[in-house]
């Protein structure tokens, strides 16, 4: 037999919800937790009408069930203390990875992390309706002709088809934002309504670049996205995610069960660091959770990689409370402690049995380039310092870049001012404090949909 290779190993990250746009904790993206239409889509990621995210992580990620095993020790006439066998403790799991960010996935983290999620969808200004009407679905293939092109500089393609609909697939051809060939293909399960987005922004499609096939009744119509608007705000509570390790062999035979789903998963830190002084430093994340048992499972669907890019550490701009740009910040990271775990009580079952979410603190560290004293005075004289933060990637959306945003109103603490390479630096940690004129944020814009994070939560 061979032996198991962790380059086969994937990660695929969800948010747990229900149909009544509950957060249910324990129930991964899977058949029966989600409305009709969308019960067939069990293993898809967000571009096929799916919930899951694929994450590139770097390294392996350490999420593992944990397990006690009591020994019980006393005196019984011989010197050896464990007389008797153990038994099981308790038993979760927990871990963390590490990930260069995209701009998908990131929404997850965001999501999990402040609990308090909308979104607004930004349709192209002129001619989103790419058809003249809903169109009737009467042969298959259906192909589509196109009442209007996407924008100049690329559109998200959004699909909604009605009317008891077969499953099928979408092909798409066109060019993409940058001028280049691209095609994909989306698949839907069967449904009354099914909605799918394209992952490429598509600046033209030919004239049988479009079709539907395996659907032969109802409808679809056709909508140019310029981008979708995620703001992240604190909330009382959040919604817990779910994950799935593929090709682990402690999960079980390949032909059976090879796969390892976490469920019920409390985001307990996160940490996104941008070091833009390097010259080789890239966006990263950093997520510890804790959560349910594990529980082995077949794999579902193995994705291929995303194609969204990473973003260089470069992209950070930082701007202080006038609107300036903070030109003299070498590197800024931030990490919310969400105060989130998982409870344990006399409910007659190892595993956890709820979720807590307790007090969160976001804190961080900075690397400031000095001229002047501005900065060491806020920090002696403990005023605050309003930082606006805007990491950007390349990956164009139409004329816009894919960019997170973040308002921090924070104090400056354990501040030291040194000479580094014939420079005055000034180093140390902040803290963000409540400020109601001023509230902490995040703004995300991306090219996916709201409805990816979970069936009608935003």
């Amino acid at each position: 037999m061979a032996i198991s290779s962790t380059f086969n190993q994937l990660l695929k990250c969800g948010v747990e919800v229900t149909q009544a746009n509950a957060w249910n904790r324990g129930v991964a993206p899977s058949a029966g937790a989600y409305a009709t239409g969308l019960a067939a889509h069990m293993g898809r990621q967000w571009g096929e009408c799916g919930l899951w995210h694929t994450v590139i992580t770097d390294g392996l990620p350490t999420l593992q069930e944990q397990r006690g095993t009591i020994f019980p020790a006393g005196h019984a006439g011989d010197r050896r203390i464990n007389q008797q066998a153990p038994v099981q403790g308790r038993t979760w799991s927990e871990g963390n990875f590490s990930a260069p960010v995209l701009s998908d996935f990131l929404g997850v983290l965001l999501y999990a992390a402040m609990g308090g999620a909308s979104t607004d969808m930004v349709p192209q200004a002129s001619g989103a309706s790419l058809l003249l009407s809903a169109e009737p679905i009467s042969a298959d293939p259906k192909v589509l002709v196109l009442n209007n092109q996407p924008e100049s500089g690329g559109k998200i393609l959004r699909f909604s088809l009605e009317g008891g609909i077969p499953a099928g697939t979408i092909s798409i051809s066109g060019i993409d934002a940058y001028g280049n060939g691209a095609s994909e293909q989306i698949s839907f399960g069967s449904g009354q309504s099914v909605i799918a987005w394209t992952r490429t922004a598509y600046s033209s499609i030919g004239a049988s670049g479009i079709s539907i096939a395996g659907a032969s009744k109802g409808t679809v119509t056709l909508l140019g996205i310029k981008h979708y608007v995620h703001t992240y705000t604190v909330n009382s509570s959040a919604p817990t995610l779910a994950f799935e390790r593929i090709n682990n062999p402690t999960a079980g035979e390949a032909s059976a069960n090879n796969a390892f789903i976490h469920a019920g998963m409390v985001l307990k830190s996160l940490t996104l660091e941008a070091d833009a002084e390097a010259v080789d430093s890239i966006f990263m994340c950093n997520a510890d959770f804790e959560g349910e048992p594990t529980a082995s499972s077949a794999e579902t669907t193995v994705h291929s990689p995303s194609s969204l890019r990473i973003w260089p550490s470069w992209g950070l701009r930082v701007r202080r409370d006038n609107g300036t740009v903070w030109d003299v910040v070498q590197n800024c990271n931030l990490t919310i402690n969400t105060g989130n775990r998982n409870y344990r009580a006399a409910a007659g079952q190892q595993g956890p049995q709820g979720s807590f979410f307790g007090a969160t603190e976001y804190t961080g560290d900075i690397t400031i380039l000095l001229n002047n004293e501005l900065e060491y005075n806020k920090w002696k004289q403990a005023s605050e310092i309003q930082m606006h933060w805007l990491w950007t990637s390349p990956w164009t959306l139409g004329a816009s870049k894919m960019q997170l945003s973040a308002s921090v109103p924070a104090y400056l603490e354990n501040v030291s001012v040194a000479d580094s390479n014939d420079a005055w630096v000034l180093t140390g940690n902040f803290r963000v404090v409540r400020n109601d004129n001023f509230p902490m944020s995040f703004q995300l814009i991306n090219g996916t949909p709201g409805r990816a994070y979970g069936d009608g939560v935003i």
